[in-house]
């Protein structure tokens, strides 16, 4: 069973993460896409909706790819770990 509000809350932080470190580096296609996905996943928790039956069909959340080929230094994998924790949430 899916924990929500931990699932919310946890989204909310890898958005906080994630806001933080384009604010100091800038935004691009790849940051923009993950805030996109964390905003869905923190939306759909808190409405009480799982957000992998929300996707529509045929989609699947990617962050977690692409975090893996974005995020490389030692301060980016303390974002990568952000999205991590939410990934193993919606498992």
């Amino acid at each position: 069973m899916m924990k929500l509000p931990e699932i919310e809350q946890r989204a909310s932080d890898a958005l906080q993460a994630v806001l933080a470190h384009e604010k100091k580096y800038g935004s691009t296609p790849v940051l923009k896409s993950i805030k996109n996905q964390m905003k869905f996943i923190r939306d759909c928790a808190s409405a009480g909706k799982n957000p992998i039956r929300e996707l529509p069909e045929g989609q699947t959340f990617t962050f977690g790819i692409l975090s893996s080929r974005e995020f490389s230094s030692p301060e980016e994998l303390q974002v990568k770990e952000e999205l991590n924790r939410v990934s193993r949430l919606l498992c």
